[in-house]
């Protein structure tokens, strides 16, 4: 074979697998984080407290995993018209647990107020003054009446 015929050869195969990759991680199904069976069911106190107690041993703990949390809304932000987050409160001024909402679940949040009692879901992606997670969803909202 010449140089030529197995130059071709080489680089088709190389397109051919690239376009497998690409064809099967672009169509890979998101897992539905707010469906999910949680990893972790904590505080919001008690999760920002495990972060800022020792940040390192909390990302190894918490660091992508599927965690539900519970606390009192500190604030709902609002982007473009819709809630794109809930901070709850961890006792702290400046600090908080931010969930960022995913898309797929705005209605749930409609009508939460500041000191509303809930329990949210999403996955853990660190912590920056705040602990953030990520592609959260409302799962229920707590009756504190009882």
């Amino acid at each position: 074979m010449d140089t030529r015929r197995l130059l071709l050869i080489f680089f088709t195969a190389f397109l051919i697998l690239v376009a497998y990759i690409y064809f099967f991680m672009y169509n890979k199904p998101h897992q539905d984080v707010h469906k999910a069976a949680p990893d972790f069911t904590i505080e919001a106190m008690a999760l920002y407290n495990e972060f800022e107690d020792d940040e390192v041993v909390a990302n190894e703990r918490y660091l992508g995993k599927i965690i539900r949390v519970e606390g009192r809304v500190l604030e709902v932000e609002v982007r473009d018209g819709k809630p794109s987050a809930i901070r709850l409160d961890v006792g702290h001024v400046l600090n908080s647990v931010v969930c960022e909402l995913d898309e797929v679940y705005p209605r749930a949040i409609q009508g939460l107020e500041m000191g509303d009692k809930v329990v949210v879901q999403g996955v853990c992606t660190g912590y920056l003054d705040d602990v953030i997670l990520n592609r959260c969803g409302l799962i229920r909202r707590v009756d504190d009446s009882k």
